[in-house]
């Protein structure tokens, strides 16, 4: 079959991300035998005018859509993507018959909100590589992909939807990814890194995280010899010495990210890589293993310095620990940032004021803090509040929902927006308190690359003392 497969993402903030998990399904239906192409959104300036181009050119017999984000993620200023996908969808529909089938990190997270909402018949729930292929087999044989595992199904005349549990792949040792369906070479030039996947599913309970339901619960990891071949491709093939680790947690499960480390050494001194830490499982031998195979900086899923909430959030580590782990990355002047949600269960005024001491012994490069916790459908923390009545029906969840505990719900991101101020190296998404987006802008037009928060403090400083200098000279 004529399949065409369209990444619809067009958010570039904080960077552009090259839409990796397409790459992979396009690399398996073609590798299926189905005549593929790829048109990918993320830079386009007239979508409409792409895609009719794209349709006429292929004439697809398919067209699979890539969700990526549901939204921001950010409160107050939230923006939901579904405007832009109901666009997209117009846009196919006016230029080819052919069916639909969704997919995608946003679509697996709430596929019984998406299909009835862009009028699409299937989607696929979870990972694509065998799902989409089976799928595409029953279209061309006129079935009904009902015993297809991760296959969602809308009927339009008033059958609802219904959802066939994601089919995991049991290893990840057959899975292939091609980057010529996307300009790799672009993305580095505008966004200051590829991105690079050592692992899929997460067996951490945090209880508001989408990664267990998007990936699966059970951790599955690539061999360390095929991720070393893939990066050594990206320097050689695509001229990419900088990427991303995108694993929920680089150091988890125990030992695995030892042996990645290992395994990328001999390419330590070409490449510079980042990736998503815990506090906990982490040791300074670690770090140094990251370190010489590449690593330039680690962002830690902390969300929170303060026992009573690290609880409400069942994370895997303590307080104790996040101190350590900073310790370990200053020792070895290793740039990190601590992600942190105010307002989870348990937050108190004293626990926000905590969680800001915490941060403040702790040095961090960078503070990326949001305010309110963003509930997904299927999440413990969604079942949490279903069952407690404090949301009417998972349909709530639907439109961007946030959850502030009842004890800092009035004033907390003011209070958040004021400690952000007096300190040149928080970020604060979604709160347009320091102009994050144009920071970012000028640093990339600068020519840096990596994560950008690795120079937001110094830039910061440097604005402040540039009119000091100014009265210095005159």
């Amino acid at each position: 079959m004529r399949v065409l497969l369209v990444s619809t993402n067009q958010e570039r903030s904080p960077d552009p991300v090259a839409p990796l998990g397409l790459c992979y399904v396009a690399t398996a239906t073609a590798a299926a035998g189905h005549d593929v192409r790829m048109l990918d959104l993320c830079f386009s300036t007239d979508v409409d005018a792409e895609i009719a181009a794209a349709i006429g050119a292929h004439r697809p017999q398919v067209i699979g859509l890539s969700l990526r984000n549901v939204d921001n993620c950010a409160h107050p200023v939230t923006v939901s993507y579904l405007p832009h996908y109901r666009r997209v969808v117009t846009a196919c529909r006016q230029a080819s018959t052919a069916p639909l089938v969704l997919g995608g990190s946003a679509f697996t997270t709430m596929p019984a909100f998406y299909l009835p909402a862009l009028q699409v018949p299937y989607g696929v729930v979870g990972e694509g590589e065998s799902a989409f292929v089976e799928l595409l087999a029953c279209l061309a044989a006129g079935g009904e992909p009902r015993a297809v595992g991760g296959v969602a199904r809308w009927d339009a005349t008033g059958g609802g939807v219904t959802v066939t549990p994601p089919a995991w792949l049991p290893s990840l040792d057959a899975v292939r990814v091609d980057r010529r369906w996307i300009d790799t070479r672009r993305y580095l030039e505008r966004g200051g890194m590829a991105n690079l996947q050592t692992k899929r599913g997460c067996h951490y309970k945090c209880t508001f995280c989408a990664y267990p339901v998007i990936e699966g619960r059970g951790m599955r990891m690539r061999a360390p010899e095929a991720i070393a071949a893939e990066v050594t491709s990206l320097l050689d093939d695509h001229g990419v010495d900088q990427f991303f680790i995108v694993d929920s947690v680089f150091n988890a499960p125990r030992g695995y990210a030892e042996r990645v480390c290992a395994a990328l050494r001999p390419l330590g001194r070409r490449i510079r890589w980042s990736c998503f830490l815990t506090p906990g499982n982490l040791s300074g031998e670690l770090l140094d293993a990251m370190l010489s195979a590449g690593c330039q900086s680690v962002d830690f899923g902390t969300d929170a310095a303060a026992a009573a909430t690290l609880r409400g959030f069942r994370k895997s580590f303590n307080v104790d620990d996040v101190r350590e782990a900073s310790a370990l990355c200053r020792a070895r002047g290793l740039p990190f940032c601590h992600s942190l949600i105010f307002g989870g269960e348990g937050e108190t005024w004293e626990t926000v004021a905590e969680t800001i001491a915490v941060m403040d012994a702790c040095r961090p490069t960078a503070v990326t803090a949001m305010c309110g916790v963003r509930v997904y459908p299927e999440t413990p923390f969604a079942l949490t509040l279903l069952a407690r009545g404090e949301v009417s029906s998972v349909a709530a969840l639907y439109e961007p929902y946030f959850y502030f505990a009842p004890a800092v719900r009035e004033g907390l991101a003011e209070t958040v927006a004021r400690a952000g101020r007096v300190r040149g190296n928080w970020l604060l998404p979604g709160q347009r308190v320091n102009d994050e987006e144009s920071l970012f802008a000028l640093l990339r037009g600068r020519g840096l690359r990596g994560d950008l928060w690795r120079y937001v403090s110094r830039l910061r400083l440097g604005a402040a003392l540039a009119p000091a200098r100014a009265r210095t000279s005159e």
